[in-house]
């Protein structure tokens, strides 16, 4: 709720500034009575502050690729968007980039607050880019809409950058995946913090993100996941192309379920502290590629049903990878060892440096990678690391709490 103050120097800056085209300021609550007249090219500042969303705020208007219609703070200061609502933003149109925003989900009822953002039908080119979405079921859903009996799904959607995570475990037996997509094309999720996504109801089940619904060319790249990092408990899943499963054919992209991900690719993610399950699961995922991944307090990595098939070269996995009912592998030189302690006697501080470095330097080449600090390419290390190392996970943490 923003102050007197702060709507007076709002006011102010609208009023005394030189404008600025194409750049619409908010500066209270009522985000809808701005953008429901959005066009091409227009930029939504919002003034640093706190705001309560007293309705969905609803992103119908389409930008364009040279003109894509942007949400952003209007300065270097903080802007927490309040949800109490179901859905804090509905993204319905094309090219829209919502960026340097924290969401948090403020509701009485753990069932209540669902997403941050929810993306649907043609919601094309969608960018969610180093935002805070803190307390919520599933902060970024995507999924289908029927419009004319005729399916669309949201293409090309960048993840990137963002911060996600649950202060204390979600009391609802509602689905808890921070990243919940159902069906779509070309979703990238790149460089992404996910953590602390317990379900204390229902089944107990939890992901960190998924893609199904026979969506395809999904890409997860150097995302950082800690199932528990500040609190423990349930069953937490990493990553995942094909989830739970989707089987009702009006949700999935085509009609068809058969398939729930086809030629999605893992690429130096770095997934932590996972104990009571996977890392990653792969469930009726066609054609995929995991390369450079490092997976560390997991039971490890499993590949089930006959739909799936993985190639995986060049990883670091502490535990097993498992074929399941008929689900396929083809390994790569992957180090996989029940105990990596030895290797890295750190792991249990978050410290992933290897004790032997050397170990890690024989790569299989021909399975290109990237280096998880700095996203360059990569050919002669196993793992998500570059040797020495440009960044380190207590450093990720650092910038994830110093936002607190």
């Amino acid at each position: 709720m923003k102050t007197l103050f702060q709507l007076l120097i709002g006011l102010f800056l609208l009023g005394s500034s030189p404008a600025i085209a194409d750049e619409i300021l908010i500066a209270d609550d009522d985000f809808n009575k701005y953008i429901k007249d959005a066009q091409p090219g227009d930029v939504f500042a919002v003034y640093p502050g706190i705001y309560r969303l007293p309705s969905t705020v609803q992103l119908e208007a389409s930008g364009t690729a040279e003109n894509p219609i942007t949400i952003r703070p209007s300065t270097a200061g903080k802007v927490v968007i309040e949800v109490s609502k179901s859905i804090g933003f509905k993204v319905k149109g094309e090219h829209w980039i919502v960026e340097g925003l924290e969401f948090v989900g403020v509701c009485d009822n753990d069932g209540h607050c669902e997403h941050a953002f929810q993306i649907v039908g043609t919601a094309d080119h969608t960018t969610i880019r180093n935002n805070r979405l803190i307390d919520f079921n599933s902060a970024i859903k995507g999924n289908g809409q029927i419009i004319d009996n005729q399916q669309y799904f949201p293409d090309h959607v960048l993840i990137e950058g963002n911060q996600i995570f649950n202060r204390r475990p979600r009391q609802t037996g509602n689905p808890v995946t921070t990243i919940d997509v159902v069906g779509g094309r070309y979703w990238s999720v790149i460089g992404n913090f996910i953590a602390d996504f317990h379900k204390g109801g229902g089944n107990n089940i939890s992901y960190a993100a998924f893609l199904k619904g026979n969506s395809d060319n999904g890409l997860f790249e150097r995302n950082l996941v800690i199932c528990e990092w500040r609190h423990q408990g349930g069953v937490r899943l990493g990553l995942s192309l094909g989830g739970g499963g989707t089987t009702d054919p009006r949700f999935c992209q085509g009609r068809s379920c058969k398939i729930q991900h086809y030629k999605g690719t893992l690429k130096s993610n770095v997934i932590m502290n996972c104990p009571a399950d996977v890392g990653v699961y792969l469930n009726n995922a066609a054609s995929t590629r995991m390369i450079n991944n490092t997976i560390i307090n997991t039971v490890g990595v499993d590949v089930r049903y006959s739909g799936s098939f993985a190639l995986m070269a060049n990883n670091v996995i502490e535990g097993r990878i498992k074929g399941r009912d008929n689900g396929r592998f083809r390994e790569v030189n992957n180090i996989v060892e029940d105990d990596l302690s030895e290797l890295f006697p750190g792991k249990d501080r978050f410290d992933l440096s290897a004790y032997e470095p050397e170990e890690l330097m024989r790569a299989a080449h021909g399975y290109e990678g990237v280096d998880f600090c700095t996203g360059q390419p990569q050919e002669a290390w196993v793992g998500a690391f570059v040797e020495p190392a440009r960044c380190s996970i207590q450093q990720k943490l650092e910038e994830v709490t110093s936002k607190d």
